[in-house]
């Protein structure tokens, strides 16, 4: 028999700590150490904006993303309402996340008045890093996994992740690792063009839209744990529309906008 990793990371009588809520936890505490010194020299933003912006946006993202795992998921819940906020179990879709995110961020701008693309474009590289770690914990959690595939697959991986992707009696592909490295990756790359001299505010936050739904649309397509509305998959359906809208936002900063 193979043995998996326990995705309780402490147990304390009755207190649990998965390994998924550390990981989120730990992502953000990196996180908020990466964008301190990110805004050294920072004129228009200070640290205490984004501190202000975490405590807000940190447990009503986490509640974003699971109303949104719930809704897509709702035959499930309804018969189970005690597991609707079991949300250490896993089940947090990011995009949900997201999209409380980028209003919270946006209402708080506009009331401090500061400027809000500049601000997206200093969370889009850590929000990816964050994407990069959390995945990690859907590999705990034996989530974000792929087709079947044969042992062989794995002969370039570690025994550990082998283990882990070895779910309902096979092996899977483990699309979790995919979109972490691609996370990563795409973390590494706006950090560069976050500091480079050609960025437009704005930018950054629109070149995360495109290529980390770019990632998601393709990976999405080897996952057989995805969201669904009618036949077609949900992540599927909201990367197409964030890459128009990224597309759109990175046209109107470098060609209506300083045209004007």
């Amino acid at each position: 028999m193979i043995k998996i990793i326990d995705p309780i990371l402490i147990r304390f009588f009755s207190l649990e700590i998965r390994w998924y809520g550390f990981l989120i936890v730990l992502a953000l505490l990196i996180s908020l150490f990466i964008l301190k010194l990110l805004l050294k020299g920072e004129e228009r933003l200070n640290f205490e904006f984004f501190l202000d912006f975490i405590i807000i946006a940190f447990p009503l993202g986490i509640l974003g993303a699971r109303l949104y795992y719930v809704v897509f998921n709702i035959q499930y819940y309804i018969n189970r309402p005690a597991k609707i906020m079991a949300v250490t179990d896993g089940g947090l879709a990011i995009h949900g996340g997201l999209l409380v995110g980028i209003i919270i961020l946006c209402l708080l701008a506009k009331r401090k008045e500061k400027n809000i693309l500049l601000a997206l474009d200093y969370l889009a590289p850590l929000t990816a890093f964050s994407q990069s770690i959390g995945r990690w914990g859907n590999f705990f959690n034996q989530e974000a996994y792929g087709q079947i595939v044969s042992e062989s697959y794995y002969s370039l991986f570690p025994d550990f992740i082998k283990k882990q992707m070895y779910i309902r009696g096979a092996y899977r592909e483990a699309a979790f690792f995919y979109e972490s490295a691609a996370d990563f990756m795409l973390f590494v790359f706006l950090l560069f063009y976050l500091g480079s001299d050609i960025k437009k505010d704005g930018e950054v936050f629109s070149l995360y839209l495109i290529f980390y739904s770019i990632f998601r649309f393709f990976i999405e397509e080897q996952r057989t744990d995805s969201l669904f509305i009618a036949d077609f998959k949900v992540a599927k359906l909201i990367s197409l529309i964030l890459i128009f809208i990224g597309i759109s936002l990175f046209y109107y900063i470098r060609k209506v906008k300083n045209s004007a």
